[in-house]
């Protein structure tokens, strides 16, 4: 990967983790050209793509800022950064339930989307998220064995974050796909609601800064209990 890629990954990171705070100001290039030992010239490519994903922007004469986001309403899922839910609602009470945890060998399906052979394999687990006391989401998650080990412990936690700090793996890119689905038995049962009561679903596979594929997952949420949101941010000519 070319390293102002690297470092607008880094950078995006720490954004979306609230380390820069929406509505703040970003660090100076100064600043950014020492922390990463890079040209300004490598620094502006990495900028670019931030501002172009509309995370930041600038105010002639007074420097570079987060932009709020419409996620800082933590009603709101955002659909078009794939932080989890640990991030997406950090102001709020968040806690994990795990259901099932197992280690095997992959699907056709599971294959296909995360670039595995029929032998390589995969941690499987399924945890209920819990919001403020209540049930907010049911997930079933697949993700290559060789990432990193696993234990139920980290499962209770951000699974993202120990990523990042145990296998220094950034979530970048995401493929999502978002449809509308009838909940089985075990999907009803842990969310609470009547069998075959509709839900919305997120079918995601999830992208490190290499490039690899490291999660298939799909996420249930209540229907009548969910609000996504989505920033578009059109490229100026």
């Amino acid at each position: 990967m070319y390293k102002y890629r690297e470092i607008y990954a880094d950078i995006k990171r720490d954004i979306l983790t609230n380390h820069y705070r929406a509505g703040t100001l970003l660090p100076t290039q100064e600043f950014f050209a020492e922390k990463y030992k890079v040209s300004r010239i490598t620094l502006k490519k990495s900028l670019t793509l931030l501002e172009n994903e509309g995370l930041i922007f600038s105010k002639q004469g007074s420097g570079t800022y987060i932009r709020p986001r419409v996620e800082e309403t933590t009603e709101l899922l955002p659909l078009d950064l794939p932080i989890g839910v640990t991030y997406s609602h950090r102001d709020q009470e968040i806690k994990s339930k795990i259901l099932f945890f197992d280690a095997r060998l992959p699907s056709t399906e599971e294959q296909k989307n995360l670039l595995l052979n029929k032998t390589d394999p995969v941690y499987e687990f399924k945890r209920l998220r819990i919001l403020n006391g209540k049930a907010y989401s049911f997930e079933h998650v697949v993700m290559p064995s060789y990432i990193a080990p696993i234990t139920e412990e980290i499962l209770e936690g951000s699974v993202y974050d120990y990523l990042g700090q145990e296998a220094k793996l950034q979530l970048v890119d995401a493929k999502r796909v978002i449809y509308a689905d009838q909940a089985d038995e075990e999907v009803s049962k842990n969310l609470e609601i009547e069998c075959h009561s509709p839900v919305l679903v997120i079918e995601q596979t999830a992208y490190d800064q290499k490039g690899h594929a490291f999660e298939f997952s799909k996420s249930y949420f209540i229907s009548n209990q969910t609000k996504f949101a989505l920033d578009i941010h059109l490229k100026k000519n």
